[in-house]
């Protein structure tokens, strides 16, 4: 199992609707709203690192009111 916590940040006045669109998705365990440089933080859990990839590339990146996002795996 490998995880991840994702930084996001997101286009002014979507925060919300990207958390919710986030949290759809079957990698994420958890999506919370954040003060400072990023808007939110997603933890993610796959069995293979290249599925945290896909995951994010494939699934996050793509969402309408997402800027940017900053990936850092866990090492467990």
């Amino acid at each position: 199992m490998t995880g991840a916590l994702i930084l996001i940040t997101a286009d002014v006045g979507k925060m919300k609707e990207v958390e919710q669109k986030i949290s759809e998705k079957e990698e994420i365990e958890e999506v919370e709203m954040l003060t400072g440089p990023y808007d939110l933080m997603a933890i993610a859990r796959t069995e293979e690192m290249t599925d945290i990839t896909q995951a994010l590339i494939d699934k996050i990146r793509e969402i309408d009111g997402v800027q940017n996002t900053t990936t850092n795996i866990f090492i467990e």
